[in-house]
């Protein structure tokens, strides 16, 4: 990451007189961020709006109110809105394709939606537990689209916006955005386009942080004459975990909308905080709302940042300004719990929770094995293989000793990990110090006990001889931000989980998917529904084969065999494509020569290294005349039907 913008801003409403605004930036007051995800407090704030106006009972099934909302598992119609705003629906929350986009704010993933999502099934029965899901907050979008009868971004701006004085809060949609005013984002050293993400209610708001703060102003204690009902607001405040496998230590307890509604480390100090975390491809945004201080604090960084760290920015601020107005005690501070070990051997019962744990959306598998007085867990599948080992307490939990941790923050950050185990699940409370910031603080069910899948010895075979071959993405519109990251997928098989195909390793470009049960010669299905946020973004695979050629489909996404693609030698000049994005490799004597692209108004070329990470592409706002090819290199091509590119070689420029 070469440039780096943050802003944040606390505005505190009637703790003093006057008011106060704490502020530092970097950049202007003015600039606008996506905030991602923390955009379905909004979506949450809008349902319960309806709610209050009495057009919808978030307790009856979705279908009272969207009739034309159905899938291909008969369990849909017990799905309320209440399960879409606590994560507890049961869908399977991994649609994206072409959600985020550069420079273009296409409504085709909305267009679509309810058409995927009818041919899709669910992971669980609704209401059985709490899985972090986008899908059930655009579903929600739309259903408040369809009661209210006009758009999403129109209801936010007459029920809220309008009567909060808010104007710097808006979507792609709004008719009055001007995409200059958001924060720059790059690849590398080149600015790219604007984002533009189409799923407005589960992460594709814009604001800058004082407006985005300044919209906190209805979760506060003294926030008489709200625009919701004291009863709406204390719901979304809510305790709503389905599930809840650690009651006592565990840091996300959604409510409806957020994340958590007593975060660390506030609960510690007997101060309930609200919080939300978003990002997305480009942009990470964080929300803490303290209620009864009528405070609230937003912070915001472009070009890949990280929701961990903007995270612990606000707990310092909130802290320090809290102190500063003498509501908490100068000398208060948040340090990591003592550990006090006392080793006790591993009992028989313990002993049983050996074998191999799928860590779901993380990525990566642990193999358990435990010694006389530890636990050993092996990562495998994962960046990692160096074992971590645990010693066992006389508590029956197995705490960090040399180092070794789960899920910290890293970065030459103290650590430690603590590990129990419960029914399938191995859980983990994880503190990571990080100097300059606090205390980060993560405690959830980190991952899931795999079940002996045994398949015929053929159609193992078939899945292995897939194992570690690129797959290209075929399927996006070209302006998709898949393609400069989630642009190529790869597969493994490991000798200690036959049945199973795993996630590969890949760079930085590569598209994260969750690991997969084979069921046949051409099907792997998720199976991990490790509750609160592992086991999200569940993505079914299927494998057909046109003209003697692989293509992946995932939900809607579709990924070619890198082996079909053929040379930059081979185009003669011009590229036409049709129904599918168009890749080459860059041939051995290209290496080094200057590439001209006439680009077409509806199409956009990428180029990537010999590891497939992207380079250079035609989607940045200084567009340069040509590119280098680059040594074993790859160009994709992607348009509208019919969209045609001219290419030249300098062949003088080697």
């Amino acid at each position: 990451m070469k440039k780096l913008s943050i802003i944040f801003a606390v505005i505190i409403f009637c703790l003093i007189p006057t008011g106060t605004a704490y502020a530092a930036e970097e950049t202007p007051t003015s600039t606008m961020y996506n905030i991602g995800s923390v955009s379905k407090v909004f979506t949450a704030a809008a349902v319960m709006r309806l709610a209050d106006m009495d057009l919808v009972d978030i307790d009856q099934p979705v279908v009272t109110y969207l009739p034309h909302f159905t899938m291909a598992d008969a369990r849909y119609a017990y799905i309320t809105p209440r399960m879409l705003l606590n994560h507890s629906s049961g869908l399977m929350g991994g649609m994206y394709a072409n959600a985020m986009l550069f420079g273009d704010n296409s409504t085709y993933y909305m267009d679509i939606f309810l058409q995927n999502l009818s041919q899709q099934r669910l992971m669980f029965n609704p209401g059985e537990r709490s899985i972090y899901n986008n899908d059930g907050f655009t579903l929600a979008e739309i259903l408040i689209e369809y009661i209210s009868g006009v758009s999403f971004t129109e209801f936010l701006e007459i029920e809220f916006f309008e009567l909060l004085g808010i104007t710097d809060i808006m979507s792609p949609q709004s008719a009055n955005f001007d995409h200059h005013r958001l924060a720059s984002i790059y690849l590398g050293s080149n600015q790219m386009q604007p984002q533009s993400v189409g799923v407005i209610g589960s992460g594709g708001l814009l604001a800058t942080m004082e407006d985005l703060a300044r919209f906190s102003a209805i979760f506060m204690d003294n926030a008489c004459g709200s625009i919701l009902s004291r009863q709406s607001v204390d719901e979304m405040a809510s305790m709503q975990l389905k599930m809840d496998l650690m009651p006592e230590t565990n840091t996300l307890r959604f409510g409806l909308g957020w994340d958590a509604v007593d975060m660390f480390p506030f609960n510690s100090l007997g101060i309930q905080a609200l919080n939300k975390g978003g990002s997305t491809a480009a942009f990470t945004t964080d929300l803490t709302v303290l209620p009864e201080f009528n405070l609230a604090v937003a912070v915001s960084a472009s070009s890949y940042g990280s929701a961990s760290f903007e995270s612990l920015i606000s707990q310092a601020i909130i802290l320090a300004v809290l102190q500063e107005e003498g509501l908490l005690p100068q000398d208060t501070n948040v340090t990591i719990p003592e550990l006090n070990l006392n080793p006790a051997p591993v009992s028989e019962s313990l002993r049983a929770y050996a074998g191999i744990y799928d860590m779901g959306i993380s990525g990566g598998m642990l193999q358990a094995e435990f010694t006389d007085y530890t636990l050993i867990l092996t990562p495998f599948a994962s960046q990692s293989d160096r074992p971590l080992t645990f010693l066992h307490n006389t508590d029956g939990k197995f705490v960090s000793i040399d180092g070794n941790y789960l899920f910290g923050m890293g970065g030459g950050a103290y650590n430690i990990s603590i590990i129990t185990f419960y029914d399938n699940y191995l859980l983990v409370q994880t503190y990571s110090d990080v100097p300059g910031l606090g205390i980060h603080a993560m405690s959830l069910p980190l991952a899931q006990r795999l079940e002996q899948n045994n398949v015929p010895d053929a159609v193992q075979a078939l899945w292995e001889s897939r194992s570690g071959r690129p797959f290209l993405l075929v399927s996006d519109r070209h302006t998709s931000m898949s393609y400069v990251s989630g642009h190529f997928t790869t597969f493994m098989t490991d000798l200690n989980t036959p049945g199973y195909v795993i996630r590969g390793l890949y760079p930085i470009g590569g598209a994260a998917m969750p690991n997969t049960k084979i069921i046949d010669e051409n099907t792997a299905i998720s199976f991990n529904t490790t509750p609160i946020l592992n086991g999200r973004d569940a993505m079914d695979i299927t494998v057909t084969t046109i003209n003697g050629v692989e293509f992946i489909s995932v939900n809607e996404i579709v990924y070619m065999d890198a082996s079909a693609a053929g040379s930059l030698s081979q185009l003669g000049g011009r590229v036409t494509v049709t129904d599918k994005t168009i890749w080459v490799y860059v041939d051995a004597h290209l290496a080094g020569q200057r590439l001209y692209i006439d680009t077409p108004q509806h199409g956009a070329w990428f180029v990537y290294d010999n590891r497939l990470n992207c380079i250079a592409t035609s989607l940045e706002v200084n567009l340069r005349d040509f590119v280098t090819l680059p040594d074993n290199g790859w160009l994709a091509f992607a348009g509208e039907y019919g969209a045609e590119f001219v290419l030249w070689i300098d062949s003088n420029s080697n």
